[in-house]
């Protein structure tokens, strides 16, 4: 589901009980312009593809014994590998291998797909379409399902223990805090294309199409207050959602959560200073 949908999109999901169609187009926005399925661009610094993030998901699976596929941290790749961790545990009659293989299958899930998809799969609910939203939620219940059955990790996941924080632009310089501003990782929250154009409609600002940093740059530029007033609510609004999430998601719930409301307390201390 997380890839171009096909002919064979269409039968699971009629299996599956999806209401509508998957369309090339809906997938193409949500998938391609806005949401893109990778780990790294939700757990790396930068928010962007690759980088130290997807090198630590590649090694996942060399610790496997397998050979990373060309995108070792597509959401399709990652729910692939877990499946067919799944079905080997369950086939494993040995005691030692399976207690392996089920510490290994329990890495993946807390490190590579919980680190991140519950963030992720709630965004996907507020600008997916119908067919969409049903599979994120189908799929965020099978994570819970697992997540309830191991337990919750010894400790914080790795991406996130090592996750930068959002920077000051007192002490950093303003650059470093607006490329900030596009890591989920760093502030709490996703922007996407639409949170922006949300943003441009709600202050009456202009909006060109452009890339996330430049859009956000732009709306600074006409109404610094106001812009920042706006992202420092936005971030409340994703403090909520993490608190919202399950109580199984600890300690990662807590992670963004924490990012969220740290977010908020750096920009609200910016807007008298620029108002």
């Amino acid at each position: 589901m997380a890839e171009v949908p096909g002919a064979e999109t269409g039968r699971v999901g009629r299996l599956l009980e999806l209401p509508g169609r998957p369309d090339v187009a809906e997938y193409t926005d949500v998938f391609g312009l806005q949401l893109w399925p990778y780990a790294s661009i939700y757990l790396g610094g930068d928010g962007k593809l690759g980088g130290e993030a997807r090198d630590r998901t590649a090694g996942f699976w060399r610790a496997l014994r397998l050979t990373p596929p060309a995108e070792p941290d597509h959401l399709a790749a990652l729910l692939g590998l877990y499946a067919s961790l799944v079905e080997s545990e369950a086939a494993e009659q040995d005691s030692a291998r399976l207690q392996l293989k089920r510490s290994s299958r329990q890495a993946l899930l807390w490190e590579h797909l919980l680190s991140w998809l519950p963030t992720y799969l709630a965004k996907l609910e507020e600008i997916a379409s119908p067919f969409y939203q049903a599979w994120g939620g189908l799929l965020r219940e099978a994570l819970m399902a697992d997540a309830r059955a191991s337990g919750p990790p010894a400790r914080l996941p790795l991406h996130l223990r090592e996750a930068p924080a959002l920077q000051d632009p007192a002490a950093d310089g303003a650059d470093a805090f607006l490329a900030g501003l596009v890591s989920p990782v760093r502030t709490g929250m996703i922007l996407v294309r639409d949170d922006l154009g949300r943003a441009a409609r709600e202050l009456g600002l202009g909006l060109r199409q452009a890339e996330r940093l430049y859009v956000l740059k732009a709306l600074l530029a006409q109404e610094p207050a106001a812009t920042l007033k706006w992202l420092a609510n936005e971030a409340v609004r994703w403090k909520g959602i993490h608190h919202s999430m399950r109580a199984e998601l600890e300690p990662v719930r807590g992670y963004w959560s924490q990012r969220a409301r740290t977010s908020e307390q750096l920009v609200s201390s910016l807007s008298p200073i620029v108002a």
